[in-house]
């Protein structure tokens, strides 16, 4: 195994298994023996379990976020925009092996604990919502629909955990038919 492919065995089963278990529950020594590399590898890429975890954050983020930019529809009106996401958001919780958010995880159990996990998390919602935010300027729709929007990716993500996903897509789909009358 060269290097670049043993940091992203580490950082794919640390990944796997902070969102199976949470961060606290599983030690370094879990995620070595799960990615078959020594401790010396892990500590050559990474100075500690933390950095690890803002890594997994980080790297997380740029991929949700590369999946929003290349899949929304934006050119299409408001109506395209708001199926698009909900959509986009929908297709990444069902291929996730969903467990929640991940963000979300990592604020509760850092925060007062390490306040850059618990900020890159805090950020990462900032920035979806300033994408957003951004993106309904420019089809030109008023900002506050990037707060309800934010709202209703935050609610699928959180109803997901705990109702089938059929029943969370018609959910969403009855949302989106209700968005499209208010804006008619």
């Amino acid at each position: 195994m060269k290097k670049s492919q043993k940091k992203e065995s580490i950082l794919n089963t640390a990944e796997k298994l902070f969102y199976q278990h949470g961060f606290h529950a599983i030690g370094v020594k879990s995620i070595l023996e799960q990615a078959g590399v020594a401790p010396m590898t892990m500590y050559y890429h990474f100075n500690s379990k933390e950095d690890l975890i803002k890594e997994i954050l980080v790297r997380r983020e740029d991929q949700y976020l590369q999946l929003i930019e290349d899949n929304v529809k934006r050119e299409d009106g408001i109506n395209s925009y708001i199926k698009s996401l909900i959509k986009i958001h929908l297709d990444w919780i069902e291929s996730d092996s969903f467990n929640g958010c991940l963000f979300l995880r990592a604020k509760q159990e850092y925060q007062g604990v390490n306040e850059e996990i618990s900020s890159l998390s805090r950020e990462h919602k900032k920035t979806l919502l300033n994408i957003i935010e951004h993106d309904l300027k420019l089809i030109h729709v008023p900002k506050s629909l990037g707060i309800q929007l934010l709202i209703i990716l935050e609610g699928l993500t959180s109803i997901a955990q705990i109702q089938p996903i059929d029943e969370v897509k018609e959910a969403a789909n009855g949302l989106i038919k209700s968005i499209y009358d208010a804006w008619k």
